[in-house]
């Protein structure tokens, strides 16, 4: 900090007095000119000093003030810059770390995407072992449904949460077969013969078939893997389940003849069994 100090003008003022004195006792020893015209311009060129030595103050004091004011200014740019520099100091700090964190994550969704691809893949080829073992019923729509899963899968596009979603998807509908009774058309071989028929499947239990004019009728036989045609009493049965699920009949417990379940059906053997709705 640069300090100011009084000017030198009194100074000067004592020193002009100093002259004048001197030159006023000294002159008439020295020449006979007249002492007082003599004082006069030892008076004036004091004052001609004085004058410009104030002069040169003045302008050193402005000088001065100048280069003080530009310190002043050139210290709060320099105290500016190192504010600003550590300011983007730590903002770099802050983006290197969440780029590495960014990094970290990235490498590790890679993993897991990768990790969750294959179990799903996994998860896809048990759910169609499981579809070809089962009951044939509604064998496009599962065949098609599957099918997308698996082209999705394969999609470098499709998000790790869309294949998520779309096998999630699949296990629940499959699941829900379970519990299901319904009745739809589709067109099936029964000793050779092309039929169009309805179908009724009963969770995993029973696949049944009935014609359109309900004079014939049979069931899905798991232990020869065919449609069998049945008659009398296990006939009608059919047709009453039929129209159950239909809602042409009054719900109610029916019995039905399941044949041998072996391994689709459960455990063990059946002959038959109830449904209802």
């Amino acid at each position: 900090m640069i300090h100011h100090r009084a000017t030198p003008v009194a100074g000067a003022c004592a020193l002009a007095a100093a002259v004048l004195l001197v030159a006023a006792t000294a002159a008439p020893a020295q020449t006979g000119d007249d002492p007082a015209t003599e004082v006069a311009q030892v008076a004036e060129q004091a004052q001609d000093t004085r004058r410009q030595t104030q002069e040169q103050l003045d302008e050193w004091a402005t000088e001065r003030a100048e280069l003080e004011a530009r310190w002043e200014s050139a210290e709060a740019q320099v105290r500016y810059l190192d504010e600003r520099v550590q300011l983007e100091r730590d903002r770099l700090e802050a983006l290197t770390a969440a780029g590495d964190e960014l990094a970290r994550r990235l490498e590790e969704s890679q993993r897991l995407e990768a990790s969750l691809e294959d179990t799903l893949l996994s998860i896809l080829r048990r759910l169609d072992r499981a579809v070809a073992r089962d009951l044939p019923f509604l064998e496009a729509e599962r065949t098609d449904r599957l099918r997308n899963v698996r082209r999705e899968l394969g999609d470098p596009a499709a998000t790790p949460a869309d294949k998520l979603r779309r096998v999630l998807e699949a296990l629940l509908i499959e699941t829900g077969y379970g519990g299901a009774l319904e009745v739809y058309q589709d067109r099936i071989a029964v000793a050779g013969e092309d039929l169009t028929c309805d179908l009724l499947y009963v969770g995993r239990l029973g696949l049944f078939w009935l014609t359109p004019d309900m004079e014939r009728g049979g069931h899905w036989n798991p232990a020869e893997q065919r449609f069998a045609e049945l008659d009398g009493g296990e006939l009608d049965a059919i047709r009453r389940a039929v129209e159950m699920a239909t809602r042409r009949r009054p719900v109610g417990v029916q019995a039905l003849p399941l044949g041998e379940v072996g391994e689709v059906g459960g455990a063990g053997s059946a002959t038959g069994g109830e449904a209802s709705q």
